[in-house]
């Protein structure tokens, strides 16, 4: 493949300065930035200086206050809300600069006058890295009162965890608190949050419109990395591709189906490949993909019982009408009972009080919760209601992210996952995870899945490939890193790739245990450390390995490592990252307190990177 000549540059310019100022920007920023630029040359006016990775922003003239739009991302979805909100607002003629709670030092926060703030929650009820410090600060006695401040807060969340949005119900509480008054109530939005980021912005934007009496100005739109249609890996640049989303997904057809586990072993791991052949779709190593399952028949039926409803009832979902089993097949979530649907299924049961007490004793309802599904609540609390009434009190049925187990460059227009089916019992019936099982056991060689990429912008390789990797997965949590570690293969990244995995026993669950002896007989993969818990009287996990290795660990932290974990954040995570403050402590000999603060700024400049669960 042939590529461009590069442009004749003026005087004092070279092409990697270029390249690095503008990194990240998307399509439609570089085109305005294009226009302005030359708009400003045209008038004889200089343009403002820019650093890489600040805000590309138009010169406003004195008016009325400057709007801020603050997100504070773990994944990326709050700077994607972030985005929507700031391009609704350039389209009002307002002029926003959009920031990162990452990089916001705590000191502007009393100069702001007019703030959006858009924010996620982590599991249960935790900011996101990103939003931590500036989470702290704002709810601590050292933040300023805010008696000017207008604002509003976007949460983000998912209501299958009990502290849904709670993130961002506590700044918006906060700054209630510190003297701001609300331009409009908070808006807390579930897994699917982009249709309801538009409704809101549209609102609180006009609201701040009506006011507004400066001419329409450019918005100013903090650095971010290309659209995924916009580039392709390499830097080779893509005519722009179809957006496949949950409303268009692309119908993905199975190429291969393998399980990675030997006879015997206690769990059910699938390696999965798809084709994107024809769909245009780009991703990079550290992102995930969406797969929008459907439920089990057996479940379905089940649910159909219980309810004592007929199959082929007719039911309204927004403007079309579907026979009630394919609404509870297709649309709603049958698998997994959250606290809001358990609230409105109470509305229509007030005969069982049993309910209310449940909901009101939040210490024991995550308990109650865990391992129910809709068939169970319909039996243990019966209640005559109608098809479009059941419809109604259920939660559609959203489709699961799973971590990316393939790089683009090894394998075109494919993409691989690695999927653990999840069985087991409870309350006397077989349970099955809704799309894990889906994979495993009803999507056959050349069936399609409904499937779209879903960027995670904060978990990614550095962009040096000199830079060492440590990477530390149990279980599924390897999938990222096959990813990684052929991504750096392909590119010929000089930095060493660490890999520490954990699993039950090396002869039956060693996930990909061919592919990393040949990396590393190739030396595209530097060292490998695995700890198989149960082969021995005393268990080995993942985070005992990092102990045994912490010299190193320390060493190659110290020369510029990036860290990263993946797998379950209960346990496994919060393990390993007690495994590597003892390290840091111990190797640096300054203690605790000097840990705690290392492992910190690792966070902040974003080398210790998660993708937990």
């Amino acid at each position: 493949m042939t590529t461009a000549p590069s442009p004749i540059l003026p005087i004092g310019f070279d092409e990697a300065t270029l390249q690095q100022l503008t990194a990240g920007l998307t399509e439609q920023q570089l085109l305005w930035l294009s226009g302005y630029l030359y708009g400003r040359a045209a008038a004889g006016q200089p343009a403002p200086a820019t650093q890489p990775g600040a805000a590309v922003a138009a010169t406003a003239p004195a008016g009325p206050a400057q709007l801020t739009i603050l997100y504070g991302s773990q994944t990326g979805n709050s700077k994607k809300a972030a985005t929507i909100t700031a391009e609704i607002a350039r389209q009002k003629g307002l002029t926003a600069t959009v920031r990162d709670m990452n990089d916001y030092p705590t000191r502007d926060l009393k100069t702001e006058q007019q703030l959006l703030v858009v924010v996620s929650t982590q599991g249960e009820g935790d900011p996101p890295i990103a939003a931590e410090e500036l989470h702290q600060f704002l709810l601590s006695a050292r933040a300023p009162k805010l008696p000017e401040l207008q604002y509003a807060v976007l949460a983000l969340g998912d209501k299958s965890y009990l502290q849904f949005c709670q993130t961002g119900f506590e700044f918006d509480q906060r700054l209630a608190e510190l003297g701001g008054k609300r331009l409009l109530e908070r808006v807390d939005c579930d897994v699917e949050f982009e249709d309801e980021t538009r409704k809101w912005a549209a609102q609180v934007l006009e609201v701040l419109a009506k006011s507004a009496s400066a001419a329409p100005a450019p918005v100013a739109v903090a650095a971010a990395p290309a659209a995924l249609s916009g580039v392709l890996p390499g830097g080779l640049t893509a005519p722009a591709a179809v957006a496949y989303t949950s409303r268009n997904p692309f119908q993905a057809p199975l190429l291969e189906k393998i399980q990675l586990n030997g006879r015997g072993s206690t769990k059910e791991t699938y390696h999965l490949e798809f084709s994107l052949e024809g769909s245009g779709i780009q991703y990079e190593a550290g992102d995930a993909l969406m797969v929008q399952p459907t439920n089990r028949p057996a479940l379905v039926e089940e649910v159909l019982q219980a309810a004592h409803l007929n199959a082929s009832a007719p039911v309204r979902l927004e403007s079309t009408e579907l026979d009630l089993t394919s609404v509870l097949t297709e649309h709603l979530e049958l698998s997994v009972v959250t606290r809001d649907v358990l609230e409105r299924y109470a509305a229509l049961a007030p005969q069982h009080g049993r309910l209310r007490e449940i909901l009101a004793d939040k210490a024991q309802l995550p308990a109650y919760l865990y391992g129910r599904d809709v068939a169970d609540l319909l039996t243990e609390f019966p209640v005559e209601l109608s098809g479009q009434q059941l419809a109604a009190v259920l939660r559609p049925l959203p489709a699961r992210a799973y971590s990316i187990a393939s790089s683009l460059l090894a394998h075109p227009e494919e993409v691989h996952l690695t999927v653990g089916a999840v069985r087991y019992q409870a309350y006397g019936r077989d349970k099955h995870g809704a799309c894990s099982v889906y994979q495993a056991d009803h999507l056959n060689l050349g069936d399609t899945a409904r499937v779209w990429v879903d960027r995670n912008e904060y978990f990614k390789l550095p962009q040096d490939g000199a830079t060492d990797i440590i990477m530390v997965g149990a279980g599924t949590g390897v999938a990222p890193f096959r990813a990684f570690v052929e991504e750096r293969a392909e590119t010929g990244a000089a930095g060493r790739n660490w890999l520490v995995f954990g699993n039950p026993h090396f002869t039956t669950d060693f996930l990909y245990q061919t592919e990393w002896q040949q990396h590393l007989k190739k030396g595209t993969l530097d060292r490998l450390d695995v700890a198989f818990s149960r082969d021995q009287e005393q268990k080995v996990y993942i985070q005992h390995r990092l102990l045994e290795q912490g010299r190193r660990l320390y060493d190659q932290l110290e020369n510029g490592a990036y860290f990263y974990v993946c797998g379950d954040k209960t346990r496994m995570a919060a393990d390993v990252q007690r495994a590597l403050l003892t390290v840091i402590g111990q190797e640096s000999g300054l203690g605790e307190e000097y840990a705690a603060e290392y492992l910190k700024k690792l966070k902040k400049s974003r080398r210790f990177l998660e993708d937990v669960y």
